[in-house]
């Protein structure tokens, strides 16, 4: 659940603040679960639904995943999600997911909850040995070079050497992190990496980088 003020209804959206920040505006979708919402503050079940060409603006568009009169169901299911991957974090806070650190999982609405097993299964399945080979220097912001999700540069080493993620393996090539205010991860062309990787990330378009398209990748025995 995630908290709301609604401030307006307009023809297609009520205009609100999230989460508690005047300055955080977004909208809700008036649909049939939603058409009863009052003015005012709310915690609801939501997912993001966000894309500027249907939606026509830059700002988070969210749903209700229940009636408005339900949204108090204390029904919920909860998921692992595993080594800590961006698409992951992604997916799960889409589906109005709120991380329990006692529990160690995501909690969800039961009202998602085709949806949060559906996402189980891509971040459960068998983990197999990918071998990824650069075909073009990639630069990245901090340390967001990432394969299918998965960051690849931890820190560096006194020596200046990268730090990779555990179980994170440069076969050939360079890697390097540039830290300070405009901290970046750089990778060069003919780098090759391996790295483990749930099955069925490979084959989810939503676990892959715009730049995956510039590189070559596949499955190799342990």
């Amino acid at each position: 659940m995630r908290e709301f003020e609604v401030l307006e209804r307009c023809d297609h959206y009520f205009r609100c603040c999230v989460d508690g920040d005047a300055g955080k505006h977004c909208r809700i979708l008036i649909d049939v679960f939603s058409q009863d919402l009052p003015l005012g503050k709310h915690r609801l079940h939501v997912e993001e639904i966000s894309d500027k060409y249907k939606h026509y603006a830059m700002d988070a568009v969210f749903k209700l995943t229940l009636p408005f009169a339900e949204q108090h169901s204390i029904a919920i299911c909860t998921l692992n999600a595993g080594k800590k991957n961006n698409f992951t974090y992604k997916a799960c806070v889409k589906l109005g997911g709120k991380w329990e650190p006692i529990l160690g999982e995501w909690v969800f609405s039961a009202s998602v909850q085709d949806r949060v097993e559906q996402l189980g299964q891509i971040v459960h399945s068998p983990v197999v040995l990918v071998e990824v080979k650069f075909k073009e220097t990639i630069s990245q912001p901090s340390k967001s070079l990432t394969l299918f999700g998965f960051e690849l540069v931890k820190g560096l080493n006194i020596n200046h050497t990268p730090i990779l993620h555990r179980n994170v393996v440069l076969k050939k090539g360079d890697i390097t992190y540039i830290p300070g205010l405009n901290s970046k991860s750089i990778i060069l062309a003919d780098s090759v990496l391996r790295l483990p990787v749930p099955k069925l990330m490979l084959e989810s378009p939503s676990f892959k980088e715009d730049y995956l398209c510039v590189t070559e990748y596949k499955i190799v025995k342990r």
